[in-house]
């Protein structure tokens, strides 16, 4: 693909992660927790370095993506104002997890008007309902400052998944 004359391409960078939510609002079986493998791709346009022939190089995107999705890995989602929240807080504190295990490095800290994470307990509260599509959207806002984005593809099952472009 060709921008503007010169050599562009889209580099594209995967991550999974298992994760658990709930549908707070859902009518069916969702609105129970539940767990997910989800598998995070996002798509990164650049020029290709003649040197190196990447458009972008996939390590140092994934560093990037990692510091964000491990905050979800092997963690809980509620959505703001979920009643759960405090009893599973107040709980982690009474089976002695809050802190995390041993050996164990906790994710970075995010403070976004979108998500809210305390890596302390591998909980994280968003603003939205957990779906795909409201991934796409997080992962994109609290990406686009050190990525060039141009698409974010989330699936959280073999049937669930969905796709935004910013191009």
């Amino acid at each position: 693909m060709k921008k503007n004359g010169n050599n562009y391409a889209n580099a594209i960078v995967r991550v999974d992660f298992q994760y658990a939510h709930r549908f707070m609002y859902y009518p069916g079986e969702a609105q129970y927790l539940h767990g997910h493998s989800g598998l995070l791709e996002v798509e990164i346009g650049g020029e290709v370095d003649e040197r190196t022939g990447f458009a972008y190089p996939i390590k140092e995107a994934q560093k990037l993506i990692w510091e964000i999705a491990d905050n979800f890995h092997h963690g809980t989602l509620f959505q703001e104002g979920d009643p759960l929240l405090d009893l599973v807080l107040s709980g982690y504190v009474k089976a002695g997890i809050r802190n995390g295990a041993p050996n164990t490095t906790p994710p970075k800290k995010l403070d976004h008007s979108l998500v809210k994470s305390y890596p302390e307990c591998r909980v994280s509260v968003t603003k939205k309902v957990s779906s795909c599509e409201n991934f796409c959207e997080m992962f994109y806002e609290l990406l686009k400052d050190k990525l060039n984005i141009k698409k974010i593809t989330f699936r959280s099952s073999s049937l669930n998944a969905a796709s935004r472009s910013y191009e």
